[in-house]
């Protein structure tokens, strides 16, 4: 019983915080403008091409002054939005926004994410965004199982929340560490100068700029919250799973591809899309975590066993365009670059032939067929470490034995 009022009454100071000081409009300035909504990898890694068709329902749970729903309302305007926060005053603010803005095709209700019975009136919805909003509800369990009921049989839900490795837990341990309670900030000249001095030791590590100066509503609500769970990607998928939702990626093992040579590749093959997006969350240790979900299981196809792999049918994603013919030596050395909106290049480095192998990927034939119809021997290793970088960037689907 003190756990659940413990909750109760930090939840209600969440409240409180937030209805004072909006989010972001209290923040004007602080915080960086890298919450690009990367629907190419969304679309790719979850083999739902047709997400982000006309039409579809999208749901923005805690979209504070409606900022990041107006602008997905600019990007999809013929799809449905949603907005949902827990403050009335938040939700007043985006009312009024859309208003100025003449928009039509989205809609604002105030409702706690914890509470499922506050959802019971919407129809299901295809594409969820929580951003930067799970680590600050009461119950992150509850949460989920408000997803499950909002999403639809095909939909996504997509969340980004922090680390262990943020930054606002370090400050936090920092304050314990030199005996002053992080619970209990009040602005004080020593807590201030002590924000400047680990501004300066973070310095660029840190992932935020001027925290030492940053105004007294942005550290209440996102440095010192009374909620802050910043649990690790395995904890998170825990959760979903519990809610009956599957973890399908994370922007861990995508990023973390990049550093890995060829050379150095056929050390991860036994690693699937959820095992390798764990292993890369815990030794890169980023501020953030950007996860999918949906409501099937994905199958993994197995690279350790290569006779079995070239039984698949791989389609390559759309997106790459038509790879060149082969032409010349089929051992020549190419690079294959793929550029998403908001993300650093993937390069992937292949032969001449392994990219003759990928423009035949049509998911009409497996791969022992296309190598037959090619008609020349490549290197089998070569191949089989472009299909396992492709299929992690979420632009092969290995499908059908």
């Amino acid at each position: 019983m003190l756990e659940e009022k413990l909750g109760d009454e930090a939840a209600g100071k969440m409240l409180e915080l937030y209805d004072s000081a909006p989010f972001p409009d209290s923040m004007q300035g602080m915080l960086p403008n890298t919450n690009v909504l990367l629907t190419p990898w969304i679309a790719a890694v979850t083999k739902r091409d047709e997400i982000f068709r006309a039409g579809f329902r999208i749901l923005l749970a805690g979209c504070g002054c409606g900022e990041e729903a107006i602008a997905m309302s600019k990007l999809f305007p013929d799809a449905l939005i949603v907005g949902v926060d827990f403050s009335e005053n938040s939700i007043q603010r985006a009312k009024n926004r859309a208003d100025e803005c003449g928009l039509k095709n989205l809609s604002f209700h105030r409702a706690d994410l914890t509470q499922q019975k506050d959802f019971q009136g919407f129809e299901p919805f295809d594409f969820i965004l929580c951003h930067g909003v799970a680590d600050y509800v009461s119950d992150p369990d509850e949460l989920f199982k408000t997803f499950k009921l909002c999403l639809s049989e095909n939909g996504v839900l997509c969340m980004t929340v922090n680390s262990p490795n943020h930054p606002a837990g370090r400050i936090r341990k920092a304050f314990r560490e030199l005996g002053i309670d992080p619970a209990n900030f009040t602005d004080s000249t020593e807590q201030r100068r002590l924000l400047q001095l680990l501004d300066k030791l973070m310095a660029n590590d840190s992932g935020l700029v001027g925290i030492g100066n940053s105004p007294k509503a942005y550290l209440d609500v996102d440095i010192f919250a009374p909620i802050a769970h910043h649990h690790n990607l395995s904890a998170w998928n825990k959760m979903a799973e519990n809610a009956g939702l599957f973890f399908v990626g994370s922007m861990d093992a995508v990023l973390g591809l990049t550093k890995v040579t060829d050379a150095e590749l056929p050390m991860l093959f036994a690693l699937g899309k959820t095992a390798l997006s764990f292993w890369m969350s815990e030794l890169c240790r980023r501020p953030g975590i950007q996860m999918l979900f949906t409501n099937q299981p994905s199958k993994e196809p197995d690279f350790t066993n290569l006779k079995r792999l070239f039984e698949y049918r791989p389609k390559l994603d759309a997106c790459l365009g038509v790879l060149p013919p082969l032409a010349g030596s089929h051992e020549e050395a190419k690079q294959l670059t793929i550029r998403f909106e908001g993300l650093p290049d993937f390069v992937v480095n292949a032969k001449a032939y392994d990219l003759e192998v990928l423009r035949r990927c049509n998911g009409k034939s497996t791969v022992s067929e296309i190598i037959d119809e090619i008609g020349l021997s490549g290197d089998e290793e070569s191949l089989r470490a472009a299909l396992y970088r492709l299929y992690h960037y979420g632009l092969l689907d290995l499908t059908g034995l």
